[in-house]
């Protein structure tokens, strides 16, 4: 069957922004969005998370949605296609492409890692708080071969942060 976005973002639109429900996604990738760019020399980054076959109840409310990668995705430590995780959002409306009101997911809180498809305790990954350009080089370094060959910015600096943040947990761990 496949699925139309409107017709599943209608599902979120009947869910209503009154309350907080109870989903549960698979993980697809990861990403960056350009939040600001006005008067900088370069882009500001902010790290996103794609998940697909969102769901309440197991019933498909949209096939897919980006959230900003918050502290409690990058909390569940580095993720596989595939993995199921729950999370609590409320259902929220925004302007898509300057014109057409969509439906979001917001403020993901209880973040949970439901099933790791390689059986084991996922890897630690930098968390958004403390780790922001070393989380962005970790994006960077998993998207490499698909943002140079769709001429998608690449940058080396934040992947240098993410080696050094690689270094410095090998180095307290021994």
């Amino acid at each position: 069957m496949t699925i139309h976005d409107s017709n599943v973002r209608e599902k979120l639109l009947q869910l209503g922004s009154q309350k907080r429900y109870n989903f549960t996604a698979e993980y697809a990738r990861c990403g960056y969005k350009v939040t600001y760019r006005h008067g900088l020399d370069r882009d500001k980054l902010a790290p996103t998370i794609m998940f697909k076959n969102v769901k309440i109840n197991n019933n498909l409310v949209t096939d897919h949605l980006w959230f900003n990668y918050t502290k409690g995705f990058a909390e569940l430590g580095k993720l596989i296609v595939g993995d199921v995780i729950s999370f609590n959002a409320r259902v929220a409306s925004y302007e898509k492409l300057g014109h057409k009101i969509d439906y979001k997911l917001e403020r993901p809180t209880k973040v949970k890692l439901v099933s790791h498809k390689n059986g084991k305790d996922a890897l630690p990954i930098p968390n958004t708080t403390k780790g922001k350009n070393e989380l962005l080089g970790y994006i960077m370094l998993e998207n490499k071969k698909f943002y140079q060959e769709n001429n998608r910015p690449y940058y080396p600096w934040y992947v240098e942060k993410y080696k050094k943040f690689l270094d410095q947990r090998s180095s307290n761990t021994v």
